[in-house]
């Protein structure tokens, strides 16, 4: 599915170079994408999610400048793009109340992170410097593993470094200001899943976000015992796609209907069937079944939570499979690929569990295999899908992995 990480790493000084006339850049940021276990579309209904990071990244290699300009390349897009700071950087006052303001890029897209980044760090207090960053990947754009998410944080984490080594800030609120760089910049209405994990997550664990709260427990993951297998559908998903937004609404207007009678529902992950069940006459079956896979969802991510401290791979296979279900019928977000490639899953002698992961609409299936029937899994499911739909799905074995660090290029 993806280019080495190492061997990423050890091209990326020398390409720097090639970008910035042989400057070598001071060290390199690194972090992770994500893959979500179960838990999907509860973020932002304030629900609980399992993930975990892999190792799989974005890298921001970084260099001073002498001047006010921040300078991204991008690998992916073989693109440079500029844009100057603003004066106030360092300021902790409104962007719209300073009388010059960081705005999103009308022409280049991917480097509206880079800006919205840019521009909330400076908003926050950090005395942004100019800079040199030359960014590469290893999270396939469109797969469902948050590329966007593990490139802000890269950013944001440069930033930091190159400008403020030792400046303090929590890892809630850089993740919400990767969030809102992706949501107001991007236009993308992600939840905080995808950037929570990479500024929280650690080597060998999972994380049980709750998304009311943004707290985070960690949960043993034993690699040795089962581990994670990815399969890109190759099917692009895209997050600020118009569907993704429609199920929002969606879970709104439901929500809005339960909170009339049952005031202490400020959101959906408050609500239980029962109450959902009482109003149903008072909802479009769009949104009854919309609130039936978010209500049922987050009952399974809290027995999976279970599952995993108990080690109980089996129990949690299983709440895979129903979550995929959920997602396929309730939710309907899969497509004909990412269910073939489920429901192969289900059927392999050796798997636990899979599912739809990430937004939906195309991207990954998740699944947790034994680790001695992975190698068979993937040659046939691979031979399955590639006779199915004349596509080569990629297949990525994963490992949870530390979120993010700064790297000596050295």
């Amino acid at each position: 599915m993806v280019n080495n990480p190492s061997s990423l790493l050890k091209k990326m000084p020398m390409n720097f170079g090639k970008i910035y006339s042989g400057q070598k850049p001071a060290f390199i940021s690194r972090a992770s994408g994500r893959v979500e276990l179960i838990g999907g579309h509860t973020d932002y209904n304030e629900g609980f999610v399992i993930a975990a990071a892999i190792d799989s990244s974005a890298f921001v290699a970084a260099a001073k400048r002498n001047d006010n300009i921040i300078c991204l390349y991008s690998e992916w897009a073989r693109q440079k793009h500029e844009f100057e700071l603003p004066a106030f950087a360092g300021t902790s006052l409104p962007l719209r109340k300073q009388g010059q303001a960081l705005e999103p890029s009308q022409d280049c897209q991917w480097a509206n992170y880079g800006r919205g980044v840019a521009a909330y760090l400076c908003q926050e207090g950090l005395h942004v410097k100019g800079a040199n960053l030359y960014i590469e990947s290893s999270v396939p754009v469109g797969a469902g593993l948050s590329s966007s998410a593990a490139l802000e944080v890269s950013l944001a984490k440069a930033m930091i470094h190159l400008s403020e080594a030792d400046w303090q800030i929590q890892p809630k609120r850089l993740a919400q200001i990767c969030q809102k760089a992706e949501n107001v910049y991007a236009k993308s209405p992600c939840g905080i899943l995808d950037q929570i994990t990479a500024v929280t997550a650690t080597k060998d664990h999972v994380i049980l976000l709750d998304c009311r709260d943004v707290s985070v427990r960690l949960l043993p993951f034993d690699s040795n015992a089962c581990s994670i297998m990815i399969f890109n559908s190759m099917v692009k998903h895209e997050i600020g796609g118009g569907e993704y937004g429609k199920r929002r609404r969606q879970c709104e207007e439901a929500c809005a209907v339960i909170a009339k009678k049952y005031p202490q529902v400020t959101a959906l992950r408050d609500a239980d069937q029962a109450m959902l069940d009482s109003v149903k006459n008072q909802l479009d079956n769009v949104q009854f079944l919309r609130a039936s896979h978010v209500i049922g969802e987050n009952a399974r991510v809290l027995a999976a939570a279970e599952a995993l401290k108990q080690n109980d791979i089996e129990k949690l296979g299983r709440l895979m499979n129903e979550s995929h279900c959920s997602a396929r019928d309730l939710y309907q977000i899969s497509c004909e690929q990412t269910d073939f490639l489920a429901e192969q899953l289900w059927h392999s002698d050796g798997a636990y569990g899979a599912r739809l992961c990430g937004g939906g609409f195309g991207g990954s299936v998740v699944a947790l295999v034994r680790p001695d029937a992975a190698a068979k899994i993937t040659k046939k499911v691979r031979k399955a899908y590639k006779d199915r739909f004349n596509l080569d799905g990629d297949v990525y074995l994963a490992k949870p992995w530390q979120g993010t660090e700064i790297i000596d290029p050295a």
